[in-house]
């Protein structure tokens, strides 16, 4: 199903989408943070820490790429739902979009 965003929901889309990105990107940090702190506290050696750290930052770079990269302006909406239904996203974050769209987010959403 397509659904065209005016250009207002268009700008309301970016925000949440950018939201997502950042917290992305900052659970990625998080993670390689654990690891680096385990290898300062010697519960991981040398090389097994730059190992899960590599892994660590593959996974979240995939699933990063795999839901940002070659974002069109036609898979912005099915983005924000998919942020709403896994709730990185909240309901004060969609509040702005028209009742007819947040309709269509909770449609995909579920």
């Amino acid at each position: 199903m397509y659904y065209e965003l005016s250009k207002r929901e268009k700008k309301i889309a970016r925000q949440c989408i950018d939201k997502g990105l950042d917290i992305a990107y900052a659970n990625a940090l998080n993670e390689t943070g654990i690891v680096v702190q385990d290898w300062y506290k010697e519960k991981l050696s040398t090389r097994d820490a730059y190992m899960k750290l590599f892994k660590v930052i593959k996974e979240h770079d995939y699933a990063i790429a795999r839901r940002y990269n070659n974002l069109g302006g036609s898979r912005w909406l099915e983005t924000v739902a998919q942020l709403y239904a896994e709730e990185i996203i909240t309901e004060d974050d969609i509040r702005d979009f028209s009742e007819e769209t947040r309709k269509v987010i909770d449609l995909f959403s579920s």
